[in-house]
């Protein structure tokens, strides 16, 4: 039987059903283990229907020596889709900040079930090949008859829809798109491998490394305003990896045409102009409260309240820095009806996120609880933009 997209699109839905029949009570049950075993299932769902096909695999996986050029090619896309997959994250991060903190917190729970070595190759290396052999391998080659950027523009969709979340959708889907550019173009699944081992290792690496002392409930407009400046970088990144792919040759012969070029200096500009505005709407957009102060305390000390004003209700950032030094602070915030927004406690701690303030008046209190008669400093930094 010949390759026919049909096929590949079938497959692809018998994979999600076994993913939700078989994979994910796997790994509700064996967490780590059973994303391993779900990899191997993968695998066996590219190769066992290539050989009942009687397709060659040698040209279903195509396994060649990667150049240098082309190795280096490939760093260089990973590091553009990296950025611009980071800055699409906090995008949706900032408008869902409780449905991205839910994902990263299930990941993190899910990695650090099993020893650090043994999470790095569950989730970077056996993915890389793995699922390659699925996408890049199998379905890929019943794309074999179709116009070469609809077969990659259609692979990022299925790469989305895999993973079957709607809040990681765009972000695996740009990846899906990369993975399958570097497929098409060079016909060597060990370069796609590269790129996606390289992905989950730098992001996995960085996520079971990275020191959670912050509750983040929320991304500043800042934070997406200067990542958007620096995805600015990014088409020249894909420009420049995709030219590398290719040998010094091909570049002579097909070099990167004008209409590329100017592509790529539209989308950076454009990206360039939208960081500086969201940064600027940050910058000069002045807070609703913003209070740091030192004070000595004791037993005797009596609560403090700072007043202050919302005029436009909204979702603000919130994010502040309590430190007790043995003396247990409780910070409220409450209207001019005496209801409460917001209540923090302990001796030191640190939040950043939002909080919805409608339109009023409101009293952020803090009390001291302590029985102690001798003197004790408590900082306190609180910040509502």
């Amino acid at each position: 039987m010949k390759p026919k997209v049909h096929i590949g699109i079938i497959l692809f839905i018998l994979v999600l059903v076994l993913f939700v029949l078989v994979a994910a009570p796997m790994q509700q049950a064996w967490k780590m283990w059973g994303l391993a075993l779900t990899e191997v299932l993968l695998l066996v769902c590219a190769v066992l229907p290539a050989l009942l096909l009687k397709w060659d695999l040698t040209e279903v996986f195509p396994v060649k020596k990667p150049s240098f050029r082309q190795i280096f090619g490939v760093v260089i896309l990973w590091a553009g889709g990296y950025l611009a997959v980071l800055a699409v994250n906090l995008i949706i991060a900032y408008f869902f900040p409780k449905g991205m903190q839910d994902v990263s917190t299930t990941l993190l729970e899910f990695f650090k079930s099993v020893p650090f070595p043994v999470t790095l190759f569950i989730v970077a290396v056996m993915p890389a090949v793995c699922e390659e052999a699925l996408h890049r391998g199998f379905i890929l080659y019943t794309f074999k008859d179709v116009n070469k950027w609809t077969t990659i523009i259609s692979m990022g969709i299925i790469f989305g829809i895999f993973h079957l979340d709607i809040y990681r959708f765009l972000g695996t889907g740009i990846l899906g798109i990369l993975l399958s550019y570097i497929m098409v173009e060079t016909n060597n699944i060990l370069l796609p491998m590269l790129f996606h081992f390289l992905n989950n290792f730098v992001s996995t690496f960085s996520a079971l490394t990275a020191q959670a002392d912050v509750e983040m409930n929320g991304i500043p407009l800042i934070t997406v305003g200067v990542f958007l400046l620096l995805t600015a970088a990014v088409p020249f990144l894909f420009i420049g990896g995709s030219k590398l792919l290719k040998t010094k040759e091909e570049s002579k012969r097909r070099p990167v045409s004008k209409r590329a070029k100017w592509l790529a200096f539209g989308s950076a500009l454009i990206l360039a102009v939208v960081g500086l505005g969201t940064s600027a709407a940050y910058v000069f957009n002045p807070p609703v409260l913003i209070t740091s102060f030192t004070q000595d305390v004791n037993s005797e000390t009596e609560p403090l309240k700072i007043e202050f004003a919302v005029e436009k209700g909204g979702s603000y950032l919130f994010t502040y820095k309590i430190e007790g030094n043995g003396i247990a602070v409780e910070m409220i915030i409450t209207n001019s009806h005496g209801e409460e927004f917001h209540r923090s406690s302990g001796m030191s701690y640190t939040g950043n996120g939002f909080i919805d303030l409608p339109a009023d008046q409101y009293t952020v209190t803090f009390k001291y609880n302590t029985e102690g008669t001798d003197y004790i400093t408590v900082n306190v930094d609180v910040l509502i933009k």
